[in-house]
C-alpha cells in the first residue's frame, strides 16, 4: 500500500511539473480577448497608473496581473519567455515588432486611445500652451500629417531609411528638455548611432522651430519619467514623450493629442 502511495504521488508530481503538461500550456497561447482572462498582462508604465480594470476592454477580459517594464526590451523579452502572457502596445509598434519576428501576433481591443500626447508639471502653465498651440499650427499645416506617413506608414525594422531629424539651434533661445525612451518604434526609437530618432523626434524638431525654442533629448527609462518630471531637487526635463491612455496624477498635465493611435494586444504565436 506504501509503494502504490508513493508512487502514485510521483506520477501526480509528474503531470504538475512535466513542461509539456503544465497548466500554463495546457491553456494554450491567448487568440482572443476573453483568452487573456486571468493572464498577466505585461506594460511599459507603472503598475500605479494602469490597473487590471484600465485595461478592459467592454468587460471581455480582466487581467489577473499587470506587471511593469522600464524598457520594450524587457517587456518583449518577458512575452518570448513567458513570464508574461501579453503585452499591451500600439496598433502601429506591433506591426513594427511583428516585421522583426514572425512568431508574435496581435490581438485587436477594438479601442482607439485618445492619443499620443506629452506629459508636463501642471505648474508648466505657459509651456503647455505653447505647445498646445504649436501642435495646431503644425496640423494645420500638414506637417504632422506629412511626419506620420514619413516616420509611421509602412515602416518596419528593414525600412528604418529615414535619418533622424536634425534639431535647429537657436542662438539665445530658451532650451527644453524633452525626456524619450526609445520604446515606442516607430514614434521614438534609439538609431544605430545612439541617437534619439522617429517620429517623436522629427515633430520636436518642428516644433523648435515654430515656438523659437532650442530642443535637448534626455533619455530616460519609461518607469522613471515621473519621477524625473516631479523632481524637486534638480531639473531633469520638462516634458517627456509620450503617453496614451488616462493619467491619474493630478501634478502632471497632458498636452493634446498629436498623433492618434489605436490599442492593441501582443501575443505569441505558439
Amino acid at each position: 500500500m506504501r509503494k502504490n502511495t508513493i508512487f502514485a504521488a510521483f506520477i501526480l508530481l509528474c503531470l504538475l511539473f512535466s513542461p509539456g503538461c503544465s497548466r500554463r500550456e495546457a491553456r494554450g497561447e491567448p487568440r482572443g480577448l476573453q483568452d487573456l482572462n486571468n493572464r498577466v498582462l505585461g506594460v511599459l508604465v507603472s503598475p500605479l497608473l494602469i490597473r487590471p480594470q484600465d485595461v478592459q476592454d467592454d468587460k471581455e477580459f480582466l487581467p489577473s496581473e499587470v506587471r511593469a517594464f522600464s524598457t520594450s526590451t524587457d517587456l518583449l523579452t518577458a512575452l518570448k519567455t513567458r513570464r508574461v502572457d501579453a503585452m499591451l502596445t500600439t496598433t502601429e509598434t506591433s506591426r513594427f515588432l511583428i516585421s522583426a519576428d514572425a512568431n508574435l501576433d496581435v490581438i485587436d481591443v477594438n479601442r482607439s486611445s485618445s492619443g499620443l500626447r506629452m506629459i508636463l508639471r501642471d505648474t508648466d502653465t505657459a509651456l503647455l500652451t505653447e505647445l498646445n498651440a504649436g501642435i495646431e499650427v503644425l496640423r494645420a499645416k500638414g506637417v504632422l500629417d506629412r511626419l506620420y506617413g514619413q516616420y509611421i506608414t509602412n515602416v518596419t525594422v528593414d525600412n528604418l531609411a529615414v535619418a533622424p531629424a536634425e534639431l535647429p539651434l537657436i542662438e539665445g533661445a530658451q532650451t527644453i528638455l524633452v525626456g524619450i525612451n526609445g520604446d515606442l518604434p516607430p514614434y521614438d526609437y534609439i538609431s544605430a548611432d545612439g541617437r534619439p530618432a522617429g517620429f517623436n523626434v522629427a515633430l520636436m524638431s518642428e516644433l523648435s522651430r515654430v515656438l523659437g525654442k532650442n530642443i535637448q533629448f534626455v533619455t530616460i527609462p519609461s518607469d522613471a519619467r515621473f519621477s524625473a518630471l516631479l523632481s524637486k531637487n534638480t531639473r531633469r526635463m520638462d516634458l517627456f514623450f509620450w503617453f496614451y491612455g488616462n493619467l491619474y496624477m493630478d501634478s502632471l498635465v497632458l498636452t493634446e493629442a498629436y498623433a492618434e493611435v489605436d490599442e492593441c494586444i501582443l501575443v505569441r504565436k505558439e
